[in-house]
């Protein structure tokens, strides 16, 4: 511990030294018998003091610490700083521009991924108008068909009537029996044109020969 004294009596504090000494607010150091009552004797400012001792704050003990163990703990301070600097500059100077890259390349890939994710959803959103459009369609034919077929008619006779039944109906598609029967009835048909044009041509003979 630094060597100190009274700054009136100049009487050092050491073993044989029982008094107590105080450290005055404005860095000045009494011992008990030459304590000030009002002002200081050096700079004559108000006088406030606290005693020195083993139980004295840590910001007033540091004024009596030996330089050189002040000295080398400001040595530890620089070179513990100076090693917090050249880390932080390493940071900024190498891995920091690569973090930005990668985070440049995640957001160039997140802003692809919104503009397909926009025009995905522009699709979708033309591809839903369409479908409600068909829907609203769809619903209008249903309510008009609903009201054609509880519309009683009106100025409409029986034939007509039975006509527009008979024009909604569709012809059968012929079955194979039918044909056959058309195709007999043609054949029919044939033959007897035959038989009636060889009885033609005996009667037209037979008149000949009767001719006076």
């Amino acid at each position: 511990m630094f060597m100190f004294f009274c700054n009136k009596c100049f009487l050092p504090k050491n073993v044989e030294n029982t008094n107590k000494y105080y450290f005055s607010n404005c860095g000045h150091v009494f011992c008990q018998s030459c304590t000030p009552t009002g002002l200081c004797y050096i700079c004559k400012t108000p006088y406030a003091a606290r005693t020195i001792d083993a139980n004295m704050t840590k910001s007033m003990a540091v004024y009596f610490e030996s330089p050189v163990n002040a000295f080398r703990r400001f040595q530890k301070i620089v070179q513990f700083q100076t090693m917090q600097d050249a880390l932080n500059a390493h940071y900024y100077v190498n891995c920091l521009p690569q973090q930005i890259q990668a985070a440049l390349k995640k957001l160039n890939g997140m802003k692809r991924i919104d503009a397909h994710l926009d025009e995905k959803l522009a699709h979708e959103t033309t591809r839903i108008e369409k479908l409600k459009a068909y829907l609203a369609y769809k619903k209008r034919s249903l309510q008009e068909r609903h009201q054609r077929h509880q519309r009683p008619a009106r100025g409409r006779s029986a034939t007509s009537t039975a006509y527009s039944s008979g024009q909604n109906s569709r012809p059968k598609t012929p079955t194979i029996s039918t044909l056959s029967d058309v195709t007999m009835s043609s054949v029919d048909c044939t033959k007897s044109t035959n038989l009636s044009n060889q009885s033609d041509s005996f009667l037209d003979h037979v008149r000949n020969d009767f001719t006076i």
